[in-house]
């Protein structure tokens, strides 16, 4: 007869957390609230977080793959974006990412003419979503992300 393997709360915990977040990603947009929000990567709506999952998500040591973005408009009135994606190398949890998206919105930043500059945000998968621009804008919209002015347009940017 063969052993059973010994329970290892933390491995289940992470087992259970990506495959309720299979679909789903963190988002965060400034000037909003402030605060992370859980967004349903295929009907691209966002929902409030339980505890329980919260706590899943915060605990969990997973394989992000985070879209940074910088939101932006010219003097004409054509929104554009400027972005990156960072894919962990190895499993972290979701407080170890705050470094590298800090270090990523500041040089996404630097490199954007700062009178287009609106807003900042970022999406962030926690099973390694492969982003594209389309989809991530898309998302970023729904968010409000763009509901914001430019220094050319009169408004202050808080960065």
């Amino acid at each position: 007869m063969s052993k059973r393997k010994a329970n290892n709360h933390q491995k289940r915990m992470e087992r259970v957390g990506k495959s309720l977040l299979k679909d789903c990603a963190v988002s965060f947009v400034a000037g909003g609230s402030g605060l992370c929000n859980l967004v349903n990567i295929k009907k691209q709506n966002q929902f409030t977080v339980g505890p329980h999952l919260a706590k899943t998500i915060a605990a969990g040591r997973y394989m992000w793959s985070v879209y940074c973005a910088v939101f932006c408009r010219d003097q004409t009135g054509k929104e554009y974006m400027q972005s990156v994606v960072i894919n962990t190398q190895e499993p972290c949890r979701q407080d170890e990412l705050l470094s590298v998206l800090h270090e990523n919105h500041l040089s996404l930043l630097n490199g954007c003419n700062e009178a287009h500059t609106l807003n900042v945000g970022w999406l962030a998968s926690p099973v390694g979503h492969d982003w594209s621009e389309k989809e991530a804008g898309s998302i970023f919209t729904k968010l409000n992300a763009w509901d914001f002015k430019t220094k050319a347009e009169g408004v202050t940017v808080n960065g």
